[in-house]
């Protein structure tokens, strides 16, 4: 018994042993290369097995090929077959089609002569053709790479097979928020990033743990349509370009100190509970910290100035690429300088850009992993 629990827990993925989650899972959103089984008289539907292993592998083979039954008969079993049974049952609905396309998986036992005949019955929740059109992705970069796409082609929803990929449902959230707050003409999807409490997405996780796993995102986007967000998106575009067109940079490029100027130039003043709207921003409006981003987000992007949103405990900030490398751009280098009681034309602000090491110090804590680094070369900002 010891040693078909020591199996379970290799094919579970507990214990990392190679070739093992290999047995379990094959490419795309399906199980491995079969083993340590047969196909019986030239029947798919029935399969011969001697080993737990083989149990588990002729279950998967069942529900790969989105059957719905068939039949398994054990040979030289020495094994607690109904203990097995059990265990079998549980190691397939924790691989990932199993968690995502079967709802019910009914195993039933016979002692025949010489050996057992076990009887499945399986009912799927998906199709097959939702299973087979599901894709795979490696890694953070790839659910990454969905979650954009997710945005950017404006989508209701994605459904992908992450493999090397052990986030929760807050780290996936997260990621489509800062996908959101990546796009700052659609004004729509900020309203979902700017919650954080999860209001308007759902996400599920099949199983909830694990390297390998499919993740299913659906969205709820706030009344609206779309072609509301594609005026948005072109009025930003053209508010921005007028902008630029009357503020040249001093040399062959803007420079991000540049931008952060005009951002605070043309923003009539910053206001905690002001708009969240990069457009505001950039046409004399009242804006909060979150529109004076998009709007330095979007025009960086405009002059082809590299940039990307932060998430870290003290709020929302920006890491932006200069001459010295990646440095981090907090919202207080965009807000407008306040008039001076005197009537007098009040200062520039000082301009800062912050090496990790120098946020750091101040304080700021953010996932860094998620983040470019921003190298400490001596120099600060």
């Amino acid at each position: 018994m010891k040693k078909r629990i020591l199996a379970l827990l290799l094919c579970l993925g507990l214990l990392p042993l190679p070739g093992c989650a290999a047995m379990l899972e094959r490419g795309h959103v399906s199980s491995a290369d079969h083993v340590d089984y047969a196909v019986e008289d030239d029947d798919e539907s029935i399969l011969r097995a001697e080993s737990y292993a083989g149990l588990v592998n002729s279950i998967l083979y069942m529900v790969d090929g989105h059957r719905g039954g068939g039949t398994i008969r054990l040979y030289h079993y020495a094994g607690d077959v109904e203990a097995d049974l059990a265990a079998a049952r549980e190691a397939v609905l924790q691989t990932p089609v199993g968690a995502y396309a079967v709802g019910e998986l009914e195993l039933d036992s016979t002692r025949i002569l010489t050996y057992y005949e076990v009887k499945l019955a399986i009912r799927y929740t998906r199709t097959a053709r939702e299973v087979e059109d599901i894709p795979d992705v490696m890694g953070l970069a790839g659910v990454r790479q969905e979650l954009n796409r997710l945005v950017s082609e404006g989508r209701r929803s994605v459904t992908f097979l992450a493999s090397y990929f052990t986030g929760d449902k807050a780290l996936v959230e997260q990621l489509f928020r800062l996908a959101c707050q990546g796009a700052p003409h659609l004004f729509r999807h900020h309203q979902l990033s700017a919650s954080g409490d999860g209001a308007g997405i759902s996400v599920a996780l099949y199983p909830e743990t694990g390297a390998r796993r499919i993740i299913e995102v659906k969205l709820s986007l706030p009344f609206g349509t779309d072609g509301e967000e594609r005026s948005y998106a072109e009025q930003l575009e053209a508010a921005s370009s007028a902008l630029l067109e009357e503020h040249p940079p001093a040399g062959e490029g803007y420079t991000v100190e540049e931008l952060a100027a005009l951002v605070r130039a043309s923003a009539a003043a910053w206001e905690e509970e002001g708009s969240d709207l990069a457009l505001d921003a950039l046409s004399g409006a009242g804006a909060s910290d979150f529109g004076l981003l998009m709007a330095m987000e979007h025009l960086c992007r405009q002059c082809g100035i590299g940039v990307e949103p932060v998430e870290g405990e003290q709020g929302l900030w920006l890491i932006v690429n200069t001459p010295r490398g990646s440095r981090h751009l907090l919202p207080q280098s965009l807000r407008p300088v306040p008039p001076r009681s005197d009537g007098e034309e009040p200062g520039e602000p000082e301009f800062r850009l912050y090496t990790d090491r120098e946020l750091t110090e101040l304080g700021y804590e953010w996932a860094t992993s998620l983040y470019p680094v921003c190298l400490d070369t001596g120099t600060g900002g």
